[in-house]
């Protein structure tokens, strides 16, 4: 039986051939008889005609190769295990494991095992992939405050980090303070919670957002919409009390701040 997912990876000085066989294919697709032909050891050449739709396949696994030199290919079974959820994921089971628990990844139990939609998973990827993105980007810039502020909006910081949009900062936040919900807030709604600590029907999303969003994601966040360094603090402090849960981190940053 084929595996779900195996993973096909060439030497770095292959790509290249990967490269000119996609081109090579490229061509063939849009003629009326194409394929592929071997020569064996003993110079006799074996050809099989191919349909279109084999030798677009053949072409983009051959162009993901030579972009990147490795590639995943995925059966279309409608579930997989966690062991290959993590494997697409990039990341641990545990941490697999802990995005199901939370309501990220969606799963279902067969006897004991957990097995996950492949649509859901791939989902999954998309939202860490743009936010491992981004957060990589601006980790550099925003992770060391220079100094004590009073606002979020009067920390100095590198002009780098001032080139990134609101809109990007936005988007990095809520994808991690909505993803576990189907119902979803805005960054006008979540600065409303925050200032006024009135957490009405929010008080799940904002706790995601104090633990589990990047200290430097939530005061760069509180920055770019003028949220006074006190407030935020206060804010995280009746959050605390009120869930139980806490960030040890982003309560260490506050202090530096405070």
């Amino acid at each position: 039986m084929a595996e779900d997912l195996t993973r096909l990876k060439i030497e770095s000085s292959d790509q290249d051939k990967a490269r000119k066989g996609a081109n090579l294919l490229e061509h063939a697709v849009t003629l009326e008889h194409g394929g592929v032909f071997v020569t064996q050891a003993d110079g006799q050449i074996l050809a099989s005609e191919l349909p279109p739709s084999l030798l677009r396949a053949m072409r983009s696994i051959l162009t993901a190769l030579a972009e990147t030199g490795e590639v995943l290919l995925l059966r279309s079974d409608p579930e997989i295990s966690a062991e290959k959820a993590a494997e697409i994921l990039g990341i641990s089971r545990p941490l697999v494991y802990q995005r199901m628990d939370s309501g990220k990844l969606p799963f279902r139990l067969v006897g004991r095992h957990r097995r996950v939609l492949v649509n859901d998973v791939m989902t999954l990827k998309r939202i860490e992939d743009r936010r491992r993105g981004l957060a990589d980007a601006l980790g550099v810039d925003t992770d060391k405050p220079t100094g004590p502020a009073t606002k979020a909006g009067t920390s100095s910081e590198p002009s780098s980090s001032r080139a990134f949009r609101s809109s990007d900062i936005d988007q990095l936040v809520l994808g991690t303070t909505n993803a576990p919900y189907r119902r979803t807030m805005s960054s006008t709604d979540l600065v409303a919670r925050i200032t006024s600590r009135d957490w009405q029907n929010w008080i799940a999303h904002v706790a995601t957002f104090f633990t589990e969003v990047r200290p430097e994601l939530i005061l760069e966040f509180a920055r770019r919409h003028d949220i006074p360094i006190q407030d935020l603090a206060g804010s995280y402090r009746s959050m605390k009390s009120a869930t139980g849960e806490s960030n040890p981190a982003l309560e260490n940053a506050l202090e530096r701040l405070a």
